[in-house]
């Protein structure tokens, strides 16, 4: 089944029906249904075909999930109170199997329920801060293109993003201690998660925007010397978060390739660089907020191409061009032209979707 075409036949005609009367109701329901349909096809795909197809290993997540049932509280506290590096998965992912494994022994429905956990704060994102349905549409699309595959993987550090993505929306709102709390939940559940803490602690300690913008322009000058060097850079983080696991992916041969990759994200940089002027930062709080995002993929989406896996480390902050690239469209374009920009924007961003390699697809009852 060719999924991700039909899946962007249904955003782009279901959004288009929606926009006959564009207002924060039916964007909600049009968030929700979207969502909806996303999270089923994430969770009822076969693990063994995308094992196989992707090299992922999402028959391990399930092989694991199974073996973690009928375990109880005293199981938890053991695993608490083991050394951290002591299991094969972080703490926070074990729990979260055993306690859902209580309610259900299926790993079909345990993946519904834990993608909740990406879902419903991507929602509340794209809810709060969308102002019409065609940044939704591109949003959408944007996830089929460069995030479909995580959710595909059954890839833990999924969990990990949506409780990251509540720690960015309570950061915000000035809520610290929840911040905390669901920033400490991600890293328990991947260690990587310890990478969000630098857009966190820039939104904690309000960054002006002409610091902002100032760090953009570094990274982006640095940009050619990491894309030539990865792996020491990569090298250079493991060493950062005192976890020799990581280092692996830096040691390995310049094999990571993923050109289109590359220069997708550092094209939208740019347009982000050029689009959101200093002074549309300083007007715009939540603005700012999101624009903390565009420094940091900038400089870790050509990791990728010392190892594909390095595709996660970027992941942590590309997700947010999900509304920034709108956002840019917005202050880029004159009223007049935005919407024909918007769909500009949609059908290069259907090609790259419908062009990955995700767009095969069964469900788990077809292998």
């Amino acid at each position: 089944m060719q999924i991700n075409f039909i899946l962007t036949l249904f955003i782009i005609f279901s959004g288009l029906f929606f926009s006959t009367k564009d207002n924060k109701h039916n964007r909600g329901i049009y968030i929700i249904v979207c969502c909806a349909i996303l999270l089923l096809v994430a969770a009822l795909r076969s693990p063994d075909w995308f094992t196989d197809r992707y090299g992922l290993d999402t028959l391990g997540y399930k092989n694991y999930f199974e073996s973690t049932l009928n375990q109880g509280w005293k199981e938890i506290l053991s695993i608490i109170s083991q050394h951290y590096s002591s299991i094969n998965f972080d703490i926070g992912f074990t729990i979260l199997n055993i306690i859902l494994g209580w309610f259900t022994d299926s790993f079909y429905l345990f993946s519904l329920f834990a993608d909740l956990l990406f879902f419903i704060p991507l929602g509340i994102i794209l809810y709060r801060y969308s102002t019409n349905i065609y940044q939704l549409i591109f949003a959408f699309i944007f996830y089929l293109a460069l995030i479909q595959v995580f959710l595909l993987a059954g890839a833990r550090q999924i969990y990990a993003i949506g409780f990251d993505m509540m720690a960015f929306l309570c950061v915000i709102d000035r809520k610290r201690w929840l911040t905390i709390i669901f920033f400490l939940l991600g890293v328990s559940i991947h260690l990587s998660s310890l990478l969000f803490l630098i857009p966190l602690l820039m939104i904690w300690f309000n960054v002006k925007p002409q610091t902002l913008k100032l760090i953009h322009v570094i990274c982006f000058i640095l940009f050619p010397l990491i894309l030539l060097s990865p792996n020491q850079f990569i090298l250079l983080l493991s060493a950062a978060s005192g976890s020799e696991r990581y280092a692996n992916y830096g040691l390995g041969e310049i094999s990571g390739g993923a050109s289109t990759f590359i220069f997708l994200i550092e094209a939208l940089s740019l347009l982000c660089l050029i689009a959101i002027r200093t002074s549309d930062l300083k007007k715009n709080t939540t603005l700012r907020s999101f624009y903390v995002m565009v420094p940091l993929f900038t400089i870790f989406a050509p990791l990728v191409r010392g190892n594909g896996a390095m595709i996660r480390t970027s992941l942590y902050y590309h997700l947010y061009l999900m509304l920034l690239v709108p956002f840019a469209i917005d202050y880029l374009c004159k009223k007049d032209t935005r919407l024909l920009a918007n769909y500009v924007a949609i059908i290069a961003l259907a090609y790259f979707a419908l062009k990955g390699g995700s767009s095969e697809y069964y469900f788990f009852w077809q292998i």
